[in-house]
Order: C-alpha cells, then structure tokens, then sequence
C-alpha cells in the first residue's frame, strides 16, 4: 500500500524584475482602486485604529498621498516592473523608520512632504510597513 503525500501548490512567483517590495505592491493596489474615490483628509489618517490591516493603512496612504507631498506622486500600476522615484521614497521611508534611523526618516520625509503632513506621513507609512512582510 503506498501514500500519497500532498504537499501544497504554490502560487506561482513572477520573474525577480516584476516583483516589488511588499509596501509598494499593497500601495498600487490601493492607488488603483482609490483613483475614482474622493481625497481623504489628512486629520482622519489619525483615526485608524490600532487593529486595522495593511490594506486600511494602504488605502489611507494612496487617498492622501497626493495632499501630503510637495508635488503629485507617481504611483505605478500593479506589475509594472520599475518603481517610480516616489515608490524608490516610499520604501527608502520606510527601511528607514523600520531601523530606527530617525534622522534619515526625519530628512526624506521633510524632503517631499508639506511640513503639516510629516507627522500623518510618517503615522500611515510606519502603519503599513509594520503590517507588510517586505524582504526587499
């Protein structure tokens, strides 16, 4: 008598150049369907609560991305395999606040940000990075 043993299917990997770091897939995502959404308010981002999932930080972050920095982001659709400068500033924010290296997270935020947003800024993308696995 044999056995048969069953081992779980994967789903399958996309090539190393189309895959991103897991901020900037969540985010893409969120920006797409955020696009025919109305702007969040920068106020409300504080609103979240302690529970919420990355997709809720995501969303968050894409409704007010475009109110918190300097000039309009460039969010790239999900699998295109190149990250636009502002996802490049987005996941160097965040390795940043995930090291704990504040004086760099403190200069990349004030780089690109209004200076009343940095505080939300920094809330939304510390929120995300800490609920996406990201090994890039």
């Amino acid at each position: 008598m044999t056995q048969t043993v069953r081992r779980p299917v994967e789903a399958p990997q996309a090539p190393a150049a189309f895959r991103q770091p897991g901020l900037v897939a969540v985010l893409r995502l969120a920006a797409l369907e955020c696009r025919a959404a109305p702007r969040g308010s920068l106020t409300a981002c504080a609103l979240l609560e302690p529970g919420a999932g990355a997709e809720d930080y995501a969303v968050a972050l894409a409704r007010c991305l475009s109110q918190m920095l300097v000039r309009r982001p460039v969010l790239h659709r999900p699998g295109t395999a190149s990250r636009s400068f502002d996802e490049e500033w987005l996941v160097a924010l965040s390795r940043a606040l995930g090291e704990g290296d504040r004086a760099s997270a403190r200069f990349l935020a004030r780089s690109r940000a209004r200076p009343e947003a940095v505080p939300y800024l920094l809330l939304l993308v510390t929120g995300l990075a800490e609920r996406v696995y990201d090994p890039a």
